[in-house]
């Protein structure tokens, strides 16, 4: 009997396999195994030089002698979405040890639309065409030129497009009728698409009872399902514009949405987008980033009065409450009218429930704008329109937030505590306690930081680093609460000015005493500290300056530095270097690279660098997205994340 060979020894041997059934001029190289890639090819021509070609390898191997068990393969369909949003093409490469076959599949034309309701995984069917043969390389190096070509725009319109039709009879209409009258409503789009009879057309559409579908030289595309169910009445018209349609979700997907807004705003095609909440979804986000953001904007007007739109107008809504505080004054001010001329029609019409809503929406753009007392205002009109905000929680968590950016900590905690006794939640809580250490009150901020802690699997680096600096004002500086006066600590914090004969490190302390959270006194005491040698009190010092005045990159900078020559503070060191990040972005890794590039110490520089990178790479700050919530049936406000849980 012969012997049964492991799973592990399979798989090697697929890879042996795989490569050298591939070009000697393309090069393989095997990678670590995240989410199942297993390796890497590039492309060389004939001369050695590389092409600028990459694609990935999934491997999967079987020694089954079931032909199904060879021809399906089934995924994590988490993997396989992940895999969909990759700019680098996927290739599942599945190897038969029974037959030494080699059958290959690119995960980016998988349609999970046959996927079940809370599936965790989706069964790929292969079938004999996918059989690796000797014009398989041709046909690889061919999509991954048309994948280039497409993806840096370089093509024009209009756009060859070929039809195949595969029945005799689609919904009741003969296949050559259908056909004919698809090319000729065609001709209305002559300036985008144009009918081709190639079948490497750039664009091919497939059609059968069940499924229209659109692949874009098989990278992108889109799938319209139960055809047969379909009006017999200006059907062919209406596969004609859905058409259209799957090619402008196709550009999205290659992230070419200029081209997806001129073929659905120059061809009029928005009613019949109105008509498909699923592409609309996927559509109206990318739509804003595009040339054509008022355009969009008036589409998504006529989606907030749909029912069936509840779920999208939130989400929309949430995008354009993030916008509001875009760079772009124009932008920013379409956004402020747009919610403005919702607020006109609520009025027109008397209600007082949406003129209330409008109010909220419009105080949460003057937030993202960081326009405080106007922001203020529309959430007091809010309040005054639709009393029910006084019953919700976020409402007093988000004027505290307007008030704590205000620098009015002790009116911002009042609100937090409020929020807190109509809903109990740990993110408030954590602003609560950041509001009370703002405040003075150093000792119950420190307690509420400790029960966010308790509560929280993840808990924010900000607030990791502000629970470990309230521990030290308490047990060192044995300060419980004080009434801050920061010009009266400022006057005392100056270096220059402390006489020579003087140790200034006791009287940058002695000016602690008047206010624990001036960013002057602790940034000197850094400075003075670190001219000691004194590492870890510089470490904090300058943590300390960092966190009250979080825009202060020369200080993130030297609490980095610091905490690399500290081993009592190394500990933190992810926590400095996130929350510096998470509040200044690249400046921040500018100013301490080119600290370190001048310290002239080439290979310790660059392990130093790799760690920093590899502790931003581990986790993902978490920023604060604003909200924007309906009222549902029972006359209760709900958030996108109750909504969509339901």
């Amino acid at each position: 009997m012969p012997k049964r060979v492991n799973q592990h020894e399979i798989e090697d041997i697929s890879r042996a396999k795989f490569q050298l059934a591939l070009p000697r001029k393309w090069v393989f190289r095997d990678k670590a195994k995240d989410y199942g890639i297993d390796g890497e090819v590039e492309l060389f021509d004939n001369d050695k030089r590389p092409q600028g070609l990459v694609f990935w390898v999934q491997l999967k191997a079987t020694e089954s002698k079931k032909e199904s068990s060879i021809l399906n393969v089934d995924f994590d369909i988490e993997t396989l979405r992940y895999y969909k949003t990759l700019d680098i093409p996927v290739l599942l490469v599945r190897y038969s040890d029974y037959n030494n076959s080699i059958y290959v599949k690119w995960i980016h034309n998988i349609d999970l639309f046959f996927s079940k309701k809370d599936a965790k995984t989706f069964r790929i069917k292969l079938e004999e065409r996918d059989k690796w043969t000797d014009s398989t390389n041709i046909q690889i190096e061919n999509y991954l030129k048309k994948n280039r070509q497409l993806k840096s725009g370089a093509f024009g319109f209009p756009i060859p497009l070929s039809v195949l039709i595969k029945e005799t009879k689609i919904n009741n209409i003969s296949k050559g009728i259908l056909l004919t009258q698809i090319k000729k409503n065609l001709q209305d789009y002559s300036d985008f698409i144009t009918f081709s009879n190639d079948e490497d057309s750039l664009i091919k559409v497939s059609l059968t009872n069940e499924e229209l579908k659109i692949n874009i030289s098989e990278l992108s595309g889109c799938s319209f399902h139960s055809i047969d169910l379909r009006k017999e009445v200006d059907f062919s018209n209406d596969i004609t514009k859905d058409i259209l349609l799957g090619i402008a979700v196709g550009f999205i997907q290659l992230r070419q949405i200029e081209y997806s807004g001129k073929i659905i705003y120059e061809n009029n095609l928005q009613s019949r987008l109105l008509e498909k909440p699923e592409l609309l979804e996927f559509c109206l986000v990318p739509l804003f980033n595009s040339s054509f953001f008022e355009n969009t904007l008036n589409l998504f007007e006529k989606v907030l009065d749909k029912v069936d739109f509840i779920g999208l107008s939130i989400i929309t809504q949430k995008y354009l409450l993030l916008a509001s505080n875009s760079k772009s004054e124009k932008v920013s001010k379409t956004i402020g009218d747009f919610f403005n001329t919702r607020l006109e029609k609520a009025i027109r019409n008397k209600n007082k429930q949406q003129i209330g809503i409008s109010h909220y929406n419009i105080g949460n753009h003057f937030s993202g704008r960081d326009e405080f007392l106007i922001s203020i205002h529309h959430y007091n009109l809010a309040r005054k329109f639709a009393p029910i905000y006084l019953e919700q929680h976020y409402y007093f968590s988000e004027i505290a937030s307007m008030l704590f950016r205000s620098r009015k900590y002790k009116m911002a905690s009042k609100l937090y505590s409020k929020s807190l006794e109509l809903k109990k939640d740990n993110h408030t809580l954590a602003l609560y306690a950041d509001a009370l250490m703002f405040e003075g009150n150093y000792r119950k901020a420190h307690s509420k930081f400790e029960e966010y802690f308790n509560n929280s699997e993840r808990p924010i680096d900000e607030f990791a680093l502000k629970y470990f600096c309230l521990k030290s004002i308490l047990n060192e500086h044995k300060v419980e609460s004080q009434v801050r006066d920061s010009e009266m600590a400022n006057k005392f914090a100056v270096i220059n000015e402390i006489e020579k004969e003087e140790n200034p490190i006791l009287k940058l302390e002695e000016a602690l005493k008047f206010d624990m959270l001036s960013g002057l006194v602790w940034f000197n005491l850094g400075i003075s500290y670190s001219d000691a040698s004194d590492f870890n009190h510089a470490t904090f010092s300058f943590t300390m300056a960092g966190l009250v005045q979080n825009g202060d990159i020369e200080a993130w900078k030297n609490a980095t530095l610091c905490a690399f020559n500290s081993d009592s503070t190394i500990t933190i060191l992810p926590f400095i270097i996130r929350t510096a990040y998470f509040f200044n972005s690249e400046e921040y890794l500018e100013e301490l690279y080119l600290h370190l590039e001048s310290q002239n110490q080439s290979e310790s520089i660059d392990h130093i660098i790799e760690a920093i990178e590899e502790i931003l790479h581990k986790r993902e700050n978490i920023k604060t997205m604003p909200t924007v919530r309906l009222l549902n049936e029972d006359g209760k406000f709900e958030s996108i994340g109750e909504i969509i849980k339901r």
